[in-house]
């Protein structure tokens, strides 16, 4: 009997740590990515290539090199945005006004340590002449990571 309850105590404290393990909940952190394209590639097909590195600060503290994919319109752009970081990488998809510099950006897959990173917030971008010499855009983007 002593060794059923056991058994018991043991199975029900073993299934209490597993579900409120799988329960835990990640609050929202705020986070900063600065990218800095340095390159841009026109493709066949219209859509732009641009690439560079990124620095990320606040929640989430990496950095790397980054490749952006970008479909234009009239007067706004997606774009597809891998960024590669030692630990692993991360895409965002965004979408952007270009008469007003501004727009938002997702996380919507990850690899790696950024396998189950989440993430959305808004973004500004400059060009040149509001750049440095030799680089075609800046883009930062916050909000908060989870």
């Amino acid at each position: 009997m002593k060794m059923q309850l056991t058994s018991i105590l043991l199975l029900m404290g073993a299934s209490f740590s597993m579900i409120t393990g799988c329960n835990k909940h990640q609050e929202p952190v705020d986070t900063t990515i600065t990218e800095t394209f340095t390159t841009k590639t026109i493709n066949k097909d219209g859509t732009l290539t641009w690439t560079g590195t990124f620095t990320a600060t606040g929640g989430l503290k990496t950095s790397g090199t980054d490749v952006m994919n970008t479909r234009l319109t009239t007067d706004s752009s997606f774009c597809i945005v891998v960024l590669t970081a030692p630990n692993g990488t991360f895409t965002t998809h965004q979408n952007c006004s270009r008469p007003n510099m501004t727009g938002h950006w997702d996380i919507v897959s990850g690899t790696g340590i950024y396998m189950f990173l989440h993430g959305s917030g808004p973004l500004t971008m400059m060009f040149p002449p509001n750049v440095p010499i030799g680089v075609q855009v800046i883009e930062t983007e916050t909000g908060e990571i989870f």
